[in-house]
């Protein structure tokens, strides 16, 4: 009987630890996205304790010329790529079903925003290269480059909190057409912060599920009706 009570309490001890170390766990998140002319990669780096990493490689998209659909190419499950097409009445779906999934986002707002100030950005680096044929528009072209730039600086430094200072720059082509431009962002998020935002979420989505006609979100708003259930 003791050594039964010796081996439970090592285990809940165990158990204890180990809740502890994943709740002040650490994770590095390197988001990197590259856009030059036609040809786009975009991958997301996770890693945590230096030695656990992980890269999702995320499907870029691009607009069929000849016809009214969206092209993304993505990997399958033997780790090939595929190419896929969205039709205008996805898309009409996708919006109708992100207009009240974003709805529910602006409801969960304080939430949000209390999670947000806990995420550091630890690094920063947005720089492009845009120009037109005409050289006044290019001009025009690359003012409003720096506002959204600047929009988007302001809005992260408000909700998160920025380590380090923006390194952004916008170059204009005063010679030829050219869209180009490469993000690097790197954010530290404490394993435990995501938790209590997740389940705070959880809570209230319960509360008031959408329906959704895409099947992402159609299936995650059946899931959460079968676990209430």
């Amino acid at each position: 009987m003791c050594a039964k009570m010796i081996v439970t309490a090592i285990i809940i001890v165990f158990f204890i630890v180990l809740f502890f170390i994943i709740w002040f766990t650490t994770i590095t998140i390197v988001i990197d996205y590259s856009h030059m002319q036609d040809d786009d990669h975009f991958n997301i780096k996770l890693s945590a304790w230096k030695f656990i990493r992980h890269t999702i490689e995320v499907p870029v998209v691009k607009i069929d010329k000849e016809e009214p659909h969206i092209i993304y190419k993505k990997k399958n499950k033997a780790g090939e790529h595929e190419t896929n097409k969205i039709t205008p009445h996805e898309i009409k779906n996708r919006f109708s079903d992100y207009k009240e999934l974003m709805q529910h986002v602006f409801d969960l707002n304080a939430v949000i925003q209390k999670f947000l100030k806990t995420v550091k950005v630890k690094k920063l680096e947005w720089h492009s290269y845009v120009g037109l044929k005409d050289a006044a528009q290019t001009g025009v072209l690359t003012g409003v480059v720096w506002s959204i730039k600047g929009v988007i600086i302001g809005l992260l430094s408000k909700y998160m909190r920025l380590k380090t200072n923006p390194v952004i720059s916008v170059q204009p082509s005063f010679q030829i057409p050219v869209s180009q431009t490469k993000i690097k962002c790197m954010f530290k998020i404490r394993i435990g912060n995501a938790i209590l935002a997740g389940l705070k979420i959880l809570k209230f989505w319960r509360g008031g599920k959408g329906s959704f006609k895409t099947k992402p979100l159609n299936a995650m708003s059946k899931d959460e009706n079968n676990h209430s259930i």
